[in-house]
């Protein structure tokens, strides 16, 4: 495949790369708060949010499997059980507020089946998010110790 010559110097380079890098995780988390506040508002019946759905998977997808190809966990947090039940308890608290929510919206009568309803998402979450993120932890030091090995004369 034919590479075109970059009009760019290296500094141009880097501050497109920087602005690149921003405006993906802008739109990243806007996605997700756009379909938050949609699911939230409408409720997760409706349809529309199923668009912004795909793109937000696609691009979560994207971002996940080429930084554990490349042996990279994350800029800032590090790559051990401690962090990982900090994020998927994040995740778990985002969950269970949106879920209590949308059902305390459509029946606000019933405040004890809606605080279930978010702790039950919450705890679920946070479970599946736990699992997935040590395993992928696993995975991306696995690929980091294959990366780092000195590769064999031929």
């Amino acid at each position: 495949m034919e590479t075109r010559k970059s009009n760019l110097d290296e500094r141009q380079e880097q501050i497109l790369l920087q602005i690149e890098h921003k405006g993906c995780w802008l739109a990243f988390w806007g996605l997700l708060a756009v379909m938050i506040i949609q699911v939230i508002k409408d409720g997760p019946a409706d349809a529309h949010v199923v668009g912004e759905w795909v793109v937000f998977m696609i691009l979560a997808c994207y971002l996940g499997f080429a930084c554990a190809r490349n042996g990279i966990w994350d800029r800032r947090l590090k790559n051990d059980p401690k962090t990982s039940a900090l994020v998927s308890l994040v995740a778990g608290l985002v969950s269970g507020t949106v879920m209590f929510l949308m059902v305390f919206r459509r029946f606000p009568d019933k405040p004890v089946g809606s605080i279930a309803a978010g702790v039950f998402s919450a705890v679920v979450v946070f479970v599946i998010c736990f699992l997935l993120l040590l395993a992928a932890g696993k995975e991306v030091k696995d690929r980091q110790a294959k990366l780092e090995q000195e590769p064999e004369d031929e």
